[in-house]
């Protein structure tokens, strides 16, 4: 019975380490579905300097309102996120002024192609 005890206990132990051994050394595997705007996107208007991080990840156009989620959270037009006030918003980028700073966010980063 005491043998059958250690055998089981050090089959356990080989499990749990294989399982904590393969987390371990796993690689981080990029999620392709996750909007590339997750880094900071903003292009400034020229003669600016670079303020507080604002990050676009999304625009919703519909006929009767026009939304954006900068930094997580959802904001139309007029309203202010992180000090600046959202002067306009389109498909593929944001319009924003902090103080006398006019600022520009871009859903996609320029980096990346865009079809035409």
């Amino acid at each position: 019975m005491h043998t059958m005890n250690i055998k089981i206990t050090q089959i356990l132990l080989l499990i749990v380490t294989i399982f904590c051994h393969g987390s371990l050394i796993a690689e981080v595997l990029k999620d392709p579905t996750r909007p590339p705007s997750h880094r900071y996107s903003g292009i400034e208007a020229p003669g600016t300097k670079a303020a507080p991080r604002w990050i676009l990840s999304s625009t919703l156009i519909a006929p009767a309102r026009r939304l954006a989620t900068i930094n997580g959270k959802t904001v139309g037009v007029g309203q202010k996120i992180g000090g600046a006030r959202v002067m306009e918003i389109n498909p593929s980028h944001v319009a924003l002024r902090d103080g006398d700073k006019d600022i520009i966010l871009e859903l996609l980063p320029t980096d990346i192609k865009r079809a035409h």
